[in-house]
């Protein structure tokens, strides 16, 4: 009586099966991280435009446009974020109604509010999510974990130390602290509204994305992982004004500001280990452009309107879109 003979695999048929898997793994990875990342860009440009809406509104009811209140130097005087005024059109109103605008935002008894993580703040594809900004505000030299990040900041304007040498005209840099050609959209310590932007709301940006912080991030990867004393951007938490930044530029690598690159190089200046207030930048923030998009960065523009901003665009051009009433024509062409 003749038995049925089985045939197996052999040896060269099960290595060839699992070199075809392998293969169609590596051609399906790539895609279903561009997939995913699609997705969190996606949601990025949806935060955007929620905060381009509040601004808006912010607006509508009280005639003029959100300011962080930023009393100079070392001072006991309270400090208010722009995004901090923006929470009642944020659908954040018990946290806004929490929040004591006579004491200073890293103050103890705002800390049910300031510690309150909100993900309308926090871009999806930032690797940085549960890092908290501390406060370098004597006596301490810095109370870490006083309050949550944010990926979006208003931009105030462009750095007088940019100068002709990077911009070449007609671009004016100047004192962020005052008012001038150099302003942005959203300056600090101003009553300012829309009608202040004549060079158009959908040429002018209004928050920019700056990722990361307070940790130092650059082309090469982070300064440092969890040294934040002598390692970190001045400004990142939500609630903390020094998060509003102006348009300073890096040299391509990141490592020194200001520079040519006016955005995706660095998210910021690193002042760790300098004592408040700091040398340059007193008690303004140091942060820069900075995201985790290949390629490029999104940006709220004051007509309410999100675009995707490519690392190629010059900083000449850049510095344009940021300030409000330089009297330039920029081309969409041209970024």
């Amino acid at each position: 009586m003749n038995s049925a003979r089985r045939r197996g695999f052999t040896l060269i048929e099960l290595l060839v099966v699992i070199a075809i898997i392998a293969v169609l793994i590596a051609l399906l990875l790539p895609a279903v991280q561009s997939a995913r990342e699609a997705a969190r860009r996606a949601q990025c440009v949806n935060n955007l435009k929620q905060l381009g809406i509040a601004v808006h509104n912010f607006h509508d009811v009280n005639t003029q446009l959100p300011s962080s209140d930023r009393p100079a130097g070392a001072t006991t005087l309270p400090r208010i974020a722009a995004l901090t005024f923006m929470l009642p059109f944020l659908e954040q109103t018990n946290v806004f109604n929490a929040y004591n605008q006579s004491a200073n935002w890293s103050s103890p008894v705002n800390s049910t509010s300031s510690l309150r993580k909100i993900a309308t703040f926090l871009c999806p594809s930032s690797a940085y999510q549960d890092v908290f900004d501390g406060d370098p505000n004597p006596p301490m030299t810095w109370a870490a974990n006083v309050t949550p990040p944010t990926d979006y900041s208003p931009t105030i304007g462009v750095d007088r130390r940019l100068g002709a040498g990077y911009l070449g005209l007609p671009v004016a840099a100047g004192d962020t602290t005052t008012i001038g050609a150099w302003t942005g959209m959203l300056p600090k310590n101003s009553k300012s509204r829309l009608s202040n932007v004549t060079d158009g709301l959908s040429n002018t940006i209004a928050f920019a994305e700056s990722a990361g912080r307070p940790f130092v991030l650059r082309k090469g990867g982070k300064v440092s992982s969890s040294d934040l004393i002598n390692h970190r951007v001045n400004g990142g938490g939500w609630s903390r004004p020094a998060s509003d930044f102006s348009v300073d530029g890096s040299s391509a690598d990141g490592s020194i500001i200001p520079g040519p690159c006016p955005l995706n190089c660095t998210n910021g200046d690193d002042i760790g280990g300098q004592t408040f207030p700091y040398t340059y930048y007193g008690s303004e923030g140091s942060s820069e452009a900075y995201a985790f998009h290949p390629g490029g960065a999104n940006f709220l523009i004051g007509d309410g309107s999100v675009r995707f901003i490519k690392e190629t665009v010059t900083m000449s051009i850049f510095a344009q879109l940021v300030t409000r009433a330089g009297g330039e024509v920029v081309s969409a062409d041209s970024y």
